[in-house]
């Protein structure tokens, strides 16, 4: 868990100055963040809000080499909601991470 945080701290700082083997984009504004401890790869799928504001949508262990279909399209149902209530109601639905509260 130690090690995710510390990437998207890294994310935060470095933006899309990251390597490859640490961030790649999946499809459309769809972006993956790519820690690895022990041995498992976890994946956070995320979008740019505004700027360098990061709105991760969902998070897997991966087991494959290629992402899921259905994980891809969930993130993006994830991000279109996201969009929409930021347009219909004119507030963030987004909450700061846990760690910075």
């Amino acid at each position: 868990m130690a090690k995710c945080i510390a990437y998207m701290d890294l994310l935060e700082e470095m933006g899309f100055n990251l390597p490859r083997s640490v961030i790649a984009k999946v499809r459309g504004d769809i972006w993956e963040l790519r820690p690895e401890w022990a041995g498992t790869e976890y994946r956070f799928l995320y979008f740019t809000l505004v700027g360098k504001r990061f709105v991760i949508l969902h998070a897997l262990t991966k087991k494959t080499q290629k992402l899921r279909t259905k994980d891809i399209e969930l993130t993006e149902a994830r991000m279109a909601d996201v969009r929409r209530r930021i347009s219909n109601e004119g507030t963030s639905p987004i909450r700061r991470r846990a760690d910075q509260a």
